[in-house]
């Protein structure tokens, strides 16, 4: 059996990997988690990608709250695309990364 191609997500292996890893969240912290630092800072793409720029100036400011609440709106990610929902998702995902020790 080959490896995997660092370079290819295998979304049915990503999915396996977050569900794992949600559940471990869960096991450890409870069904939720509160949110205690809701705003975060965040660089706007194509910048965040972009490693032969550093970063002068960041202003964008992102709100989890408002990331939960879109999702939540949003119920059907068919309604807006899966891309804006996962947007909204990944730092939902960090902050739990950085909240709950696992």
């Amino acid at each position: 059996m080959s490896a995997p191609d660092p370079y290819s997500i295998n979304i049915a292996e990503l999915r396996r990997i977050i569900d794992a890893l949600l559940t471990r969240v869960e096991t450890q912290a409870g069904p939720n988690v509160i949110i205690d630092d809701e705003h975060y800072w965040d660089l706007p793409s194509p910048e965040v990608w972009d490693m032969a720029v550093k970063p002068t100036k960041v202003d964008e400011v992102g709100s989890l709250a408002d990331d939960l609440h879109f999702l939540r709106v949003m119920a059907d990610p068919l309604n807006v695309g899966p891309t804006l929902n996962l947007i909204h998702a990944a730092p939902l995902l960090r902050y739990l990364g950085e909240k709950v020790a696992v």
